[in-house]
């Protein structure tokens, strides 16, 4: 739980690093960790052999082509630039095309939950959504700024509460039909209706008014108040053709054919068409030859679902996939594979638990102090260098490290490991050990479980570390896994957890209401029922400049109360590796959009 479709906010089922039994015990030490521990791991890692799993980080945000710069400037104020990814063959140097038409396959380890862009919260709905549809707005890739891509142009009243867009002329969806301002309505009323379940309800509701069109080609968006990244974070999203989802019921949105992947209906404006779905194998798309920023180089685009990490690094290496992620263990031999180049960069993801804190559900976190004498338990520089092989930064403050808002030296809780503290805290807290060395309270005992995505080794080997580190303080954690679209629809569905490891990722804009707002728990991704005033009060007047030394400043104390409360605390920042076939030109991982420029895509004959 990590963009032009709702990728923007996401959680983020990526590739992470599996390692072999020798490399294991070899790092076994930097953790500290027991041999049954060292054997917990290895289980987590799925098995016993010397070769080394594979694959890791994708998260990427979704965008949107290359477009014509919209009229007016972001209201978010100026712009640090995006990290670029680095590579043996540079970034962004685009090449003529020297060949037409083949495939591009890219590899991933979890399949996609939804083709409907209304619908998407994970990363690999996202990728293909973002290759069916485009947005009225994307992010630059270099500088964050917003761009036209569906708009080709936009005024922002001097109140700031009124956008104005102009659309393109001459865009279709994939059936020919023209692509009209009502489009952008219908789907923007569509992600506002709580019927539809979409992860953006809350948010799109809080900001805006009315929605009017006022002719063909325009649309005009009337917010309640201010909001400085409504471009960039709430333009975003895939638009959906009316004429082919006017008259379904939102309530049944998710089941129908549109949603589920439907050839000639599941149908958008983007480079690439819908071809067919097999679950848990993989996905076909299929070039669109009139988009309206021409006609794509490549035929297809297979998004293949690889059975374990270990398939997936070697069918890197073998060229049976052309596209996906490199886990840390692999990175160093990645990188001195002939026909593979490897990119390494910064992106908005992180890695994060939640407390449950409905009390109906739980009441063991209701306390400040269990809930921060846990993460004083963990050594996290340790699991970065054991588990990533050092590729990642401890996270301090929930502002990843390229945000303009990233500001570590105004955070006044920092969690540097300190078990001693820890168990002060609990002690504070009136949890004392019991006879077997678990801590107890009115009769309860501080045990529980917590849940992650089985098959990603990182945060396999994070909750079981959990496991020892919590132990050692006399707190008992049992580690589980699940597939992940069930994982995902306990943590966003049912919220049926004590507590639960993920990824998530952020906007480019550093405004964070989607996951720290009260509101958000009911269409958000406030996944843990967090609630706090001030919090909420901060995040709106966040909205409310475009000042952005004085964003940075109340984000900063936004982050220090959340800090100090800790609700889903945020481990680290990982860094993204990806690895593109030699044969493959154009394609550029990055941590703001790597399908913008989809069309340019060209393979060797």
């Amino acid at each position: 739980m990590e963009t032009k479709s709702p990728q923007r906010f996401s959680l983020d089922e990526t590739l992470q690093v599996g390692v072999s039994r020798r490399t294991l015990l070899r790092r076994a030490a930097a953790l500290g960790v027991s041999m049954p521990v060292v054997g917990g791991l290895l289980a987590a890692c799925g098995g016993g052999g010397d070769d080394e799993a594979t694959t890791a980080p994708q998260a990427t945000q979704a965008g949107g082509g290359g477009a014509t710069p919209g009229a007016t400037e972001a209201p978010s104020g100026d712009s640090t630039p995006a990290t670029t990814p680095s590579s043996e063959a540079g970034a962004f140097e685009y090449e003529e095309p020297q060949n037409k038409g083949g495939q591009i396959i890219e590899g991933t380890f979890a399949d996609a939950k939804t083709v409907n862009p209304v619908l998407v919260s994970d990363t690999s709905s996202g990728r293909i959504t973002d290759l069916i549809f485009n947005s009225v707005i994307t992010p630059d890739v270099e500088t964050t700024e917003p761009k036209g891509e569906l708009a080709e142009s936009w005024e922002i009243s001097e109140d700031g509460l009124t956008y104005t867009f102009t659309l393109r002329s001459g865009v279709t969806f994939h059936d020919g039909e023209p692509l009209t301002a009502e489009d952008v309505k219908f789907t923007y009323d569509l992600l506002m209706n709580p019927a539809s379940n979409s992860p953006r309800t809350a948010e799109l509701t809080e900001r805006i008014e009315s929605i009017e069109v006022t002719d063909e080609s325009t649309v005009v968006f009337t917010l309640k108040n201010p909001t400085a990244p409504f471009l960039v974070s709430n333009m975003v999203y895939g638009i959906v053709p009316q004429h082919i989802l006017q008259d379904v019921d939102p309530a049944e949105l998710a089941q129908h054919e549109f949603s589920v992947g439907t050839k000639g209906v599941t149908i958008g404006t983007g480079p690439f068409q819908f071809e067919e779905w097999i679950k848990d194998d993989h996905m076909t798309l299929v070039k669109y030859p009139d988009y309206w920023e021409g006609e794509p180089n490549i035929d297809r685009f297979i998004y293949k679902v690889v059975p374990d990490q270990t398939v997936a690094v070697q069918q890197l290496k073998t060229g049976e996939i052309d596209f996906g992620p490199i886990n840390e263990a692999s990175y160093e031999e990645m990188k001195a594979q002939e026909n593979v180049k490897v990119f390494e960069y910064d992106t908005f993801s992180f890695t994060f638990y939640a407390y449950q804190l409905d009390p109906e559900k739980t009441t063991l976190f209701q306390d400040k102090r269990v809930r921060q004498a846990l993460f004083y338990a963990l050594d996290r520089e340790a699991m970065i260098e054991a588990i990533r092989f050092g590729l990642g930064e401890v996270a301090h403050g929930t502002m990843p490290l390229i945000s303009w808002a990233y500001n570590p030296d105004g955070l006044e809780i920092k969690y540097e490991y300190d078990p001693e503290k820890a168990k002060q805290l609990l002690d504070e807290a009136g949890w004392v050990p019991g006879p077997d060395g678990i801590r107890e309270k009115d009769g309860q005992r501080l045990s529980f479980s917590v849940y992650t995505n089985a098959g990603n080794q990182v945060r396999e080997q994070y909750i079981t570390v959990f496991q020892q580190a919590w132990k050692e303080i006399g707190v008992e954690c049992t580690p589980k896994t699940e597939e992940w679209n069930a994982f995902l629809d306990r943590i966003t569905g049912s919220k049926d957890f004590e507590m639960f490891l993920v990824g998530f990722q952020w906007d480019v804009d550093p405004d964070q209401t989607t996951m720290w707002a009260t509101e958000a728990y009911e269409g958000g991704f406030n996944m843990n029922k967090y609630s706090n005033p001030q919090v909420d009060e901060l995040l709106k007047q966040g909205l409310l400049t475009t000042d952005q030394e004085e964003r940075k400043r109340i984000y900063t104390e936004m982050q220090n109360i959340l800090q100090d409360e800790l609700p889903s605390p945020v481990l680290d920042f990982p860094k993204a590796i990806a690895g593109v076939n030699k044969r493959v030109h154009n394609l550029w991982p990055n941590a703001v959009d790597t399908t913008f420029n989809a069309h340019q895509w060209w393979v060797d004959a």
